[in-house]
C-alpha cells in the first residue's frame, strides 16, 4: 500500500516536471524571439497555456512542500535555503504575470512591423526575469537532490 509520503513525493515530482518544463520552453522562445522578431506572434500564442502549466507546477510543489513540513519533515540548513529560493520563484513569478508579460504582449509589433524601442526594452526584461525564474527552479532540483 502506497503511503502518503509516496504519494507527496510523486505529486512533488510532477510539479516540478511541469515547472522546470515550462520555464524552460518559455526561456527557450522568448531566446527565439529576442534573435528572430518575427517569431513574437508565435510565442504570444503559446505564452498562457505555458504559463499556466508553469503555475500549476508550482502550487503541486508548494502544496506538497508544505504538507511534507507540516507532516514532519524537517527544517535542515538545506530545505531552508530551497524555501528561501521557492519564495524567490514566487516573487519572480508575480513581477512576470503582472508587470512585464502584460506590457509584453501589449507592446509586442503586429506581423510584418518592426519593433519599437519601448518593445525591445521590456523584452529584454522580461527574458531577463524569465531567465531568473527558471535559474532559480535548477537551484531548487538541485537543492531537493541534496535533501
Amino acid at each position: 500500500m502506497a503511503s502518503l509520503w509516496s504519494f507527496l513525493l510523486v505529486f512533488h515530482l510532477i510539479g516540478l516536471a511541469l515547472g522546470v518544463g515550462s520555464a524552460t520552453a518559455k526561456v527557450v522562445l522568448l531566446v527565439k524571439c529576442y534573435r528572430d522578431i518575427t517569431f513574437v506572434p508565435f510565442y504570444l500564442k503559446v505564452m498562457v497555456p505555458l504559463t499556466r502549466t508553469l503555475v500549476l507546477g508550482l502550487i503541486l510543489m508548494t502544496v506538497s512542500g508544505i504538507i511534507w513540513l507540516i507532516r514532519g519533515y524537517g527544517f535542515p540548513a538545506t530545505m531552508i535555503v530551497k524555501l528561501v529560493f521557492v519564495g524567490a520563484v514566487w516573487v519572480v513569478g508575480l513581477l512576470i504575470d503582472n508587470i512585464t508579460e502584460p506590457r509584453f504582449r501589449k507592446l509586442a509589433p503586429a506581423q510584418g512591423e518592426k519593433a519599437s524601442e519601448a518593445f525591445i526594452l521590456i523584452q529584454k526584461k522580461h527574458l531577463a526575469l524569465e531567465v531568473i525564474g527558471t535559474l532559480l527552479f535548477y537551484i531548487i532540483l538541485v537543492l531537493g537532490v541534496l535533501l
